[in-house]
């Protein structure tokens, strides 16, 4: 069965609807309709409309997923009252955040202030439309996907400082130093372990890096470069027990304390995305992305839509071990957060780097037959 390509089903709508139009139009607007530029540009649009509503609604999803998981955790229900089990209460709270006012400090940066959650959400939801979700997700595959989303998913240290230093307030530049010094000392250790992967897959290309797992996933080989990645991506993702750039017990909300309103749903929107980013990510590099396993049967896996439906069902169960740290681990120091990301989580990473060293090099040999990869 051919891949579903959501770019091609935006093609093929808005040439139909083009087509039609060129039929029933007079002379000059018939040739603008049937124009291929004209075609491919509405067809990006619209490609692009269906991605962000889908990955909004995802992230708020995963939202209520959250909420639902941490009130069985905690053994109760939760305020989730607006819908059925709770599936409006998100929307009924971000239409409370939007409706209120956004006050500006005094002394605040305006610029800055304004400018900075409106840019770490936009490039946080940028990032949805370089992950590739199945195959034929979209009308190509980029050669350095891997590469351009790890580039772009480390913008965030800028923007938060960026707004905490703007807000003139201690404790929101706390936060913020705390946030850049996080985020900085585990983004090594991550693209160390991404090294591994890279090396093991030989490609910069996340279709291609699927594709190598058809066999084996990675998470066997490089296991120990899961543990580091998914280590690295709590604390980029500020998330229990790495949120100390937040810390409500001694800083108020850290680094979005003077934010409220729209904007401070734009921060807390971005998280979840970038949460939902970093799953992706995990599934991608190491779970097999939307492949399944031989023996899994085929009705399971040859349906329209199977391949998104098994990469959304393991990225929901990557947020679940999420939450279960969230509910299971205390906060950790600055100087314990600092100490394991530089002087543990490195040497793990550069180890990482030798096994998967260690398995190219037993693939090519004479016993088990050089075995060719995809990436080349």
């Amino acid at each position: 069965m051919a891949p579903l390509s959501l770019y091609g089903v935006a093609n093929t709508l808005v040439s139909t609807l083009l087509l039609h139009l060129a039929a029933v139009l007079p002379a000059p607007l018939s040739t603008l309709a049937s124009n291929s530029g004209l075609i491919t540009a509405l067809s990006v649009l619209l490609f692009g409309a269906i991605l962000l509503g889908a990955s909004l609604l995802n992230t708020i999803l995963l939202i209520w997923f959250e909420r639902k998981m941490l009130g069985r955790f905690m053994d109760r229900r939760g305020a989730m009252h607006v819908g059925y089990a709770g599936l409006l209460q998100n929307f009924a709270d971000g239409l409370k955040l939007f409706r209120k006012h956004t006050f500006k400090p005094r002394d605040a940066d305006g610029l800055g202030f304004f400018s900075a959650p409106t840019a770490y959400m936009v490039t946080s939801i940028v990032m949805f439309g370089i992950l590739p979700i199945s195959t034929g997700w979209n009308s190509g595959s980029l050669p350095l996907s891997l590469l351009l989303a790890l580039v772009v998913f480390s913008f965030a240290p800028l923007f938060i400082f960026l707004g905490a230093w703007s807000s003139a307030n201690k404790y929101s530049l706390i936060g913020g130093m705390r946030s850049a010094a996080q985020m900085i000392a585990y983004e090594v250790p991550i693209l160390l372990a991404v090294v591994a992967v890279i090396l093991l897959s030989g490609s910069f290309d996340l279709s291609t890096i699927v594709a190598e797992q058809r066999n084996y996933w990675f998470w066997g080989p490089l296991f120990l470069a899961l543990l580091v990645f998914v280590a690295g991506m709590l604390a980029e993702m500020e998330r229990i027990p790495f949120d100390l750039p937040e810390a409500e017990a001694e800083l108020v909300e850290g680094w979005n304390t003077e934010y409220g309103g729209m904007l401070f749903a734009f921060f807390m929107l971005a998280d979840y995305a970038r949460a939902l980013v970093g799953s992706y990510l995990i599934v991608l590099l190491f779970l097999g992305g939307w492949t399944m396993p031989g023996w899994v049967p085929a009705p399971l896996t040859n349906f329209p839509l199977a391949g998104i439906l098994w990469f959304q069902v393991k990225t929901y169960l990557v947020f679940g071990v999420f939450i279960w740290v969230r509910a299971s681990l205390p906060r950790v120091r600055t100087d314990q957060l600092l100490r394991v990301g530089w002087m543990r989580m490195i040497p793990l990473a550069l180890l990482s780097i030798v096994l998967a060293a260690l398995v190219v090099l037993a693939k090519c040999l004479p016993v088990f037959g050089c075995v060719p990869s995809v990436g080349g």
